[in-house]
């Protein structure tokens, strides 16, 4: 299965030798390294057909937005118009190619694609074993063959996330939510990633999660009762609730709503929607929005609080936000980690005379250490107690 990856290289020069880099991080066969301006590589040695030495970058700047270079840089000599393929090698799906010609052959022999994090060819690169790089060097070379592991790479572009300000953000390389690219994260300080496990440990360890690992259900998620729906399609949301995600949020609800479903809680003459914003590898961002249909002129979406110390407005997408109907609470979830054993956790109560929510409390697990367990448990990092009301 093949698809177009980049069209053509952005006429950019990349960054040269840095004047202060921070400490190079290694995760299985993976390391990343960010300088003093936080323009991060994440990068591994290859196998080639010819015992040539190989690389492969995943390189960003941190400015919001700022495009993912996808870098290779073998030793036999490039030109201008070579063509690149990479396929994806998984234990669960077939390969996946991605294609390039190189506009502009880099200093130290570098091919660079360049682009928007592409949610497909990071969530295959993400899941996949090993990946194939081949270069069609024509003449009597001919396409020479460059084989990489991608052991470690979530965790490298996690720690890129993580330096770059990027977690629970629109322009997340992994750890995408909804909050916009060029607005700070409404979370905690971003989390340490752990070490990576030896080798050979001295006693046998439980094996690690799968990258698939479905989200834990928390207390508070029990959806046994109370009147709902679930809808797949675009054109079965209420077109008021459906302005509020294209016009106000900027969500894209043609490719959510078939992936994810909206859910609707009717009681009496009120309606209540919680709607999947954009798609995201861990962290799904919602909206909540009350729909009154004989008069939606009165239909609006609901705001949530940050915690005071945050200085951050209040927001109206929330991650892997859930809805209890019976008690009008919201909570939602910020994962730190694809394997989700870290994180922050919310929870809103609705104001009775208001009918608004306010924040009431908000845990934290900063330590990504592979002990899993339900959000509600990790360590309360915030209370609306200490506000002394």
């Amino acid at each position: 299965m093949t698809r177009l990856f980049i069209a053509a290289c952005f006429s950019i020069c990349l960054a040269g030798p840095v004047s202060a880099e921070l400490a190079r991080t290694d995760y299985g066969d993976w390391s990343v390294r960010c300088d003093e301006k936080t323009y991060c590589i994440a990068e591994t040695q290859g196998e080639s057909s010819n015992d040539e030495a190989f690389k492969l970058k995943l390189e960003r700047g941190a400015k919001p937005g700022s495009d993912v270079f996808v870098t290779l840089r073998p030793t036999t000599k490039l030109d201008v118009g070579m063509r690149a393929r990479i396929e994806i090698e998984s234990l669960e799906e077939d390969n996946y190619g991605y294609f390039g010609k190189a506009a502009k052959v880099y200093t130290g022999n570098e091919m660079t694609f360049g682009g928007e994090a592409d949610r497909d060819l990071i969530e295959k690169l993400r899941r996949g074993v090993s990946a194939r790089v081949e270069i069609d060097y024509g003449g009597s070379i001919g396409t020479l063959i460059y084989r990489v592991k991608l052991s470690g790479l979530t965790h490298a572009l996690l720690k890129m996330d993580e330096q770059q300000g990027r977690i629970g953000r629109l322009d997340a390389v992994v750890a995408w939510g909804g909050v916009p690219a060029d607005r700070a994260t409404a979370i905690a300080p971003a989390a340490t990633m752990p070490p990576p496990a030896p080798k050979e440990p001295e006693t046998a360890a439980a094996p690690p999660p799968p990258n698939d690992v479905a989200t834990p259900v928390m207390p508070s998620q029990d959806a046994s009762s109370g009147p709902r729906g679930l809808v797949y399609t675009v054109e079965e949301l209420p077109e008021s609730v459906q302005m509020m995600g294209y016009r106000a949020l900027n969500c894209k609800l043609a490719e959510t709503l078939p992936a994810y479903g909206a859910q609707y809680f009717a009681e009496g003459d009120v309606e209540t929607w919680i709607v999947p914003c954009t798609a995201a590898d861990a962290n799904v961002p919602y909206f909540m929005a009350v729909h009154i249909p004989f008069n939606p002129s009165l239909d609006e979406w609901k705001e949530f609080e940050t915690p005071p110390d945050f200085n951050q407005p209040n927001h109206a997408l929330v991650n892997n936000l859930f809805y209890d109907p019976d008690t009008g609470q919201v909570t939602g979830t910020t994962y730190y980690s694809a394997n989700l054993d870290c994180g922050a956790f919310e929870r809103h109560e609705v104001m009775a005379e208001s009918g608004d929510y306010e924040l009431v409390e908000y845990l934290e697990k900063s330590s990504c250490d592979g002990v899993f367990g339900a959000p509600e448990g990790w360590p309360l990092s915030w209370t609306i107690d200490e506000m002394g009301g």
